[in-house]
């Protein structure tokens, strides 16, 4: 006996196998995507977080956090992996997504949207720039509620970050800050709420 399938059809009368067959990604403007990393760590009982220099185009030569564009064939986590292992040589327990950040003209480089995440940096680990980083290191992470400001600071070296950050609805706001890419203050300002260090009223 034979069964009968049942194949649905489209308003064109198409099976999805003709449908596909048909269709043409390129019709369509499509923005890239790329994966940042919020990597924190504990070092003398204070928190810190991990910041890259970025060696190239665009933010040359100011602090981000390391990431890059997702490749077509890999999972998100996955790819937010890679991109820190290739930049700090960094391997860290299983990533937490933090959000979408897809402000227009947030990348000179085009529409690109970002997935940022949250890790842990295990003891024992220790960043070295490589790739699109010049440098990586871990700064100190002291936030001052009354100032609503973040203060970044890399002993070593004595360079600091003052990062403003103020909250529109729930989510940080976007404010330019000299010296720190693009929109990565307002995802770290974003990150730190969520983990508690900013007060749950701003």
């Amino acid at each position: 006996m034979n069964e009968y399938v049942f194949e649905p059809r489209n308003e064109a009368g198409q099976t999805l196998a003709e449908f596909l067959a048909a269709y043409d990604m390129k019709k369509y403007d499509r923005p890239s995507v790329t994966v940042d990393n919020i990597v924190l760590a504990r070092r003398g009982g204070e928190r810190c977080v991990l910041l890259i220099r970025r060696r190239n185009h665009p933010f040359i030569g100011e602090r981000a956090f390391p990431g890059g564009f997702l490749e077509m064939d890999e999972d998100l986590e996955e790819g937010a992996r890679r991109e820190l292992f290739e930049e700090t040589g960094l391997t860290c327990v299983r990533p937490v997504q933090l959000g979408a950040y897809g402000r227009p003209g947030r990348d000179p480089r085009g529409r690109i949207i970002t997935l940022a995440f949250i890790m842990e940096l295990p003891e024992g680990q220790e960043p070295v720039g490589a790739d699109d980083a010049e440098d990586a290191a871990l700064f100190r992470i002291s936030v001052d509620p009354a100032a609503s400001v973040i203060e970044l600071s890399r002993d070593e070296t004595g360079e600091r970050l003052a990062v403003p950050y103020r909250f529109e609805r729930g989510k940080a706001a976007f404010i330019p800050t000299p010296g720190f890419a693009g929109d990565h203050p307002q995802i770290l300002a974003d990150a730190l709420k969520r983990l508690g260090l900013i007060p749950a009223a701003e």
